[in-house]
């Protein structure tokens, strides 16, 4: 029976009076609970970016080693010749270098420096190159390491693939090829080997960089200059050979019977973990009595064991060298026996 007298029609209005009156406590609680779970969460995140900070005699790092939050200064330097360790970091850039030694055999050490590089779009990896003249190209004049880092000061500088030599034999008379050399952009050489005829050394496998911060290796002949630079590498160096390519090691170069690297030297290798997360190698013999170099299965193991996913094998020997901060913490040979080169790896550049 419906209720439709006028005492009904006040009772209804009362209990939709109730009803509203509950129902605004309800929302009122909805957005009581939704607020204090929002400020719950907000004080997981920031709990969980406190617990990544790293500090540091007040200075505050990020779990890549970037500077975070208020620090003293624009960059974090540390240098401990002794110790072995090396270190810059600024907010868009992070370098840590360490300096090892192991026992390669009973007679000698293999020592050896692992650079670590987060780098970023606004501090990412470039070149630096030898000015060029009238008639030669960038990094073709060959100097010293140092010198050439003292010309164009950095934080970090690893020798590569010295192509700068190469030119100069060819000039010389010598019929090898140069190698798909990309610098900065710039296309420097395109002619390369047949990769299905490339038992001289070094076989001028590739590595590019690309504006993605990203590195890819693939065997010499696989892209032209063109293809590359189309598809966006800055950088594209020629040696050799591959160590690792989408995740896969070289098998050819990992066992005891290895077609080029089958033999202990100074070594440089740069590698990929992810788009601008870099391992730099680099192994040192100041002497051949009490120091080993390395093969290559050596090489390809050490970049494995830092993820890396991409690596390239660069000119080792005499050629081999890392600076940090304008100095030589690690080469191939005394500087009298060093070579001199036309271009580097380099990071962070110093104003």
């Amino acid at each position: 029976m419906t209720e439709s007298s006028p005492k009904g029609a006040e009772r209804r209005k009362g209990m939709n009076r109730i009803l509203k009156r509950f129902s605004a406590g309800l929302l009122a609680a909805g957005l009581l609970f939704s607020a204090a779970a929002a400020e719950l969460e907000e004080i997981k995140e920031e709990e969980t970016i406190s617990a990544a900070v790293t500090e540091r005699d007040g200075w505050f790092f990020d779990e890549k080693g970037f500077l975070t939050g208020n620090n003293p200064g624009d960059a974090w330097l540390l240098e401990d010749e002794e110790n072995g360790r090396w270190e810059y970091s600024t907010r868009d850039l992070s370098i840590r270098v360490t300096r090892f030694q192991e026992q390669a055999n009973k007679k000698q050490i293999r020592e050896y420096c692992v650079a670590e590089v987060y780098a970023s779009e606004t501090s990412p990896l470039f070149t630096i190159l030898t000015e060029p003249t009238a008639k030669r190209v960038a990094g073709f004049n060959l100097v010293y390491p140092d010198e050439l880092v003292a010309a164009n000061p950095v934080m970090l500088a690893v020798s590569d693939d010295y192509y700068g030599y190469r030119h100069q034999r060819i000039l010389s008379g010598a019929t090898w090829p140069v190698g798909i050399i990309l610098r900065n952009g710039e296309i420097f050489y395109k002619k390369t080997r047949n990769s299905a005829k490339r038992r001289p050394f070094p076989p001028l496998d590739t590595l590019a960089v690309y504006r993605d911060g990203s590195m890819k290796a693939r065997l010499c002949d696989e892209q032209t200059a063109e293809q590359y630079l189309e598809e966006g590498a800055l950088q594209v160096f020629s040696f050799g050979p591959w160590l690792i390519r989408d995740g896969k090691i070289n098998e050819t170069e990992a066992g005891n019977k290895a077609v080029y690297l089958n033999y202990s030297e100074p070594r440089c290798a740069v590698g990929m973990v992810e788009p601008y997360h870099y391992i730099l190698v680099v192994v040192g013999v100041p002497n051949k009595d009490k120091y080993l170099g390395a093969k290559g299965e050596w090489l390809i193991a050490k970049m494995q064991e830092y993820g890396c996913t991409e690596a390239l094998n660069l000119d080792g020997g005499g050629t081999a060298s890392m600076l940090f901060n304008g100095k030589v913490i690690i080469q191939g040979r005394f500087k009298k026996e060093q070579r001199p080169l036309g271009s580097m790896i380099a990071f962070g550049p110093l104003e």
